[in-house]
């Protein structure tokens, strides 16, 4: 997963988010829930039904305003996680967080593991940071990095590969790094691996700062949801907007941490159906796919001809997929695709076999 792209930045392909559903719809004249969507990894079961029941139940608070800081949804993950709530900030989405700790943090110079998340360098470069990228190993080991840095950030698990790293490996990692440098892990799909957060570890890293997102697990990114955790936050909070998270987005993150059947069936689903994918990816020879602890598949096609006629057969079904050419970090035919249910990955896979 390495090579040198074109630009200056190691991006040769206009990089284009996932999960363009309403988009795509509205192009081909469809309802949005006619298209298959590979692209956005998201959990398959969709919303908790309580989700869905304590919205409408609580839709005539929209007259309202709500809490500055969500401080129902702060309280109740105080005790889901069992860390301090004044160690929790939530926000509208984890990238809202995340474009928000960085301009508060201010960072000169930062190392960013790559392949990652689009919007890193991106938050990064806006602060004007000068962004050292780090190339992953073709397993996302974590590189050793020598530069003189002061934020260093990642994803974990990784996005797009979707391997993970055990918390004790992140905490032996983070003592080679300089001392002064603030350790920033997106954990935005860490809820699909099973695994744990490395969030109780912000007790004894005082610089350690863990994004985590809440549209994918729970399936309500139309509602933009998410928290940042770390020992810091107190001394961010002054700087915050308030009214970042809406009373329909707190009604429905509060339901979604109350039904655990609900979470319980979907982390099943997920592993027992990527479980089954990758049986079938390591016999199809005409892509090269990569093991994953997450809910979504790193692969590769031979050519970018052969990307293009994956996509555009997709489409044709209105099915979707995650083109990853735009990606700093990959260079080649790279695509990424949800792990979704039986059926869907059936029609998913029998184009693959096609390539």
């Amino acid at each position: 997963m390495s090579g040198a792209n074109a630009s200056p930045t190691g991006r040769s392909h206009q990089e284009i988010h996932g999960g363009r559903v309403l988009e795509f719809a509205r192009e081909r004249r469809l309802d949005f829930r006619d298209v298959l969507d590979f692209s956005a990894s998201i959990n398959p079961l969709g919303p908790s039904p309580l989700v869905l029941e304590r919205m409408r139940e609580a839709l005539e608070r929209v007259r309202v305003y709500p809490d500055e800081f969500g401080g129902r949804l702060v309280g109740r993950l105080s005790e889901v996680l069992s860390v301090p709530r004044e160690t929790i900030l939530a926000g509208n989405g984890a990238t809202d967080l995340l474009y928000f700790w960085t301009r508060t943090i201010r960072p000169r110079r930062a190392a960013l593991l790559v392949p990652t998340f689009v919007e890193c360098r991106k938050a990064l470069e806006s602060v004007g940071a000068d962004v050292v990228p780090v190339q992953m190993e073709p397993d996302c080991r974590l590189p050793l990095i020598t530069t003189d840095v002061d934020v260093v950030m990642l994803t974990n698990p990784n996005n797009p590969s979707g391997v993970y790293a055990r918390p004790e490996q992140i905490l032996d990692w983070i003592s080679s790094l300089p001392q002064r440098a603030h350790v920033f892990v997106d954990e935005a799909f860490v809820e699909f691996t099973g695994q744990p957060s490395l969030a109780s570890a912000i007790r004894s890293h005082a610089k350690l700062w863990i994004l985590r997102s809440m549209t994918k697990f729970y399936a309500i990114p139309g509602l933009r949801l998410g928290y940042l955790i770390g020992s810091g936050v107190d001394a961010l909070r002054p700087y915050r907007e308030p009214w970042q998270v809406n009373v329909l987005a707190e009604v429905a993150g509060l339901a979604a941490l109350d039904d655990v059947q609900h979470a319980e069936q979907s982390l099943k689903l997920v592993q027992r159906e990527r479980l089954w994918i990758w049986k079938q990816l390591r016999e199809l020879p005409a892509i090269r796919s990569f093991p994953t602890n997450a809910n979504y598949f790193l692969a590769r096609c031979g050519n970018d001809e052969a990307l293009g006629r994956l996509q555009a057969d997709l489409k044709a079904e209105n099915a979707l997929i995650r083109d990853c050419r735009g990606i700093e970090g990959l260079s080649g035919p790279y695509f990424r695709f949800a792990v979704r249910t039986r059926p869907e990955n059936e029609l998913l896979l029998a184009h693959l076999r096609r390539l």
